[in-house]
């Protein structure tokens, strides 16, 4: 039989331990910077319902630049990109070449933009492998700060940005605003000459 002295260690060791595991599960999450397919804070597993997106760009961790065949985005640190929505990952590829050589693509599965493309690319890092099914505001690469930046856009389900066909270095293209517009919708802050029009890739490309 234990005595009053050995039982209140044994509590103090407990209380201990737990304390451990609280911290440490608030350190992550202030980190944000989990592997391919862990939740960020912005969106916790089971606090997006079925059929709803995030805002894959929180606030005071990017800036933005041009739109051109997408919207060019540059992170201030390293930050999670996660998947806008319910989403398979069609394509991944470190050896791409698009400037920093990293592209992602992926197809959302339900929702209003149901079977539209998303895709990210250039300084990225941490891609999850094709195949990966993934839900809303879950982790699918990790942007790097520094040139190139990233770039968000509309592609088709081979990978090949919506606007490619028609786009020339610098052009600002229709796909380029839908993809802004789709962006500012879901909480992002608003993107330079953004004009009234669809947010998702039914125009014209450029």
């Amino acid at each position: 039989m234990r005595t009053p002295t050995q039982k209140l260690k044994a509590v103090a060791g407990i209380i201990g331990f737990l304390a451990v595991l609280v911290l440490g599960s608030a350190a992550a999450q202030a980190a944000g910077t989990g592997g391919a397919g862990t939740p960020v804070p912005e969106a916790e597993a089971g606090a997006v319902p079925e059929g709803h997106y995030v805002n894959p760009l929180p606030k005071g961790r990017w800036s933005v630049s041009r739109t051109d065949m997408g919207v060019d985005l540059m992170p201030v640190r390293p930050v999670p990109v996660v998947a806008i929505g319910d989403a398979k990952i069609l394509g991944s590829s470190g050896k791409a070449s698009w400037p920093g050589g990293h592209f992602i693509w992926y197809e959302l599965l339900d929702g209003d933009h149901a079977g539209a493309i998303v895709y990210v690319a250039e300084h990225l890092a941490a891609l999850a492998p094709v195949g990966t099914m993934v839900s809303a505001g879950q982790q699918i690469a990790t942007a790097l700060p520094g040139y190139p930046w990233t770039e968000w856009g509309w592609a088709t389900t081979t990978g090949e940005p919506r606007a490619i066909p028609c786009y020339h270095e610098g052009m600002e293209t229709n796909s380029g605003k839908e993809m802004a517009r789709f962006l500012v919708s879901l909480g992002t802050q608003p993107l330079h000459r953004l004009s009234p029009g669809p947010d998702r890739p039914v125009g014209k490309l450029c």
